[in-house]
């Protein structure tokens, strides 16, 4: 009896899941927030900026995102170009999960005033470059305008970066919030 009745509980939960509006409803976004964090033992807080590209598989929403953060970190004090590239499935709503690649430019912040815009680019001289992989988790609340060719999303997540170097800080766990530009078609300029 007990087994029926948790099946039945997970069928019907399972089809409201899956009958759910999504909350995206245009293909190109770009997306501009603010990052806070850890990083190992310091705290790293910074912004971030994302352009992505959702796709529809029957009833589920998948993205594709490329972000960039700028993260400025305690102890010591340093500052790290997050650059991710993750794959995203939306399950209910605007809640998603994704996975995917990571790479890190990290240099120590006086060198970085030295040449900002050379340790920005990742060319610096005395940048360290770490690569590893990115797990995140978030929502995307619902848009306004509606039914316009663009929306504003608010944004919330929460990001892991685990970096595979082992002489290095790991991993950087950032709760990120902001504002995704949706638009239906690519803008023109």
């Amino acid at each position: 009896m007990k087994k029926s009745i948790v099946v039945i509980v997970i069928s019907v939960f399972a089809y409201n899941v899956s009958a759910q509006e999504l909350n995206n409803h245009h293909r190109i976004y770009l997306e501009i927030g603010y990052s806070g964090g850890i990083y190992h033992s310091a705290f790293a807080g910074g912004v971030h900026g994302a352009v992505g590209a959702f796709f529809r598989t029957g009833r589920k929403q998948s993205a594709v995102d490329f972000r960039v953060k700028e993260v400025y970190i305690t102890s010591p004090q340093r500052e790290a170009g997050a650059i991710t590239v993750t794959y995203r499935l939306f399950l209910v709503k605007g809640f998603y999960l994704g996975a995917g690649f990571a790479h890190n430019h990290e240099i120590a912040l006086d060198n970085y005033i030295e040449d900002p815009l050379g340790s920005s680019m990742g060319n610096g001289k005395y940048i360290i470059h770490r690569t590893g992989v990115a797990f995140e988790t978030g929502y995307d609340f619902k848009p306004f305008p509606r039914n316009k060719g663009y929306a504003i999303y608010p944004v919330t997540g929460l990001s892991c970066s685990y970096l595979l170097n082992d002489k290095e800080p790991n991993p950087l766990v950032m709760l990120n919030i902001g504002f995704r530009f949706g638009f239906k078609k690519m803008p023109t300029i």
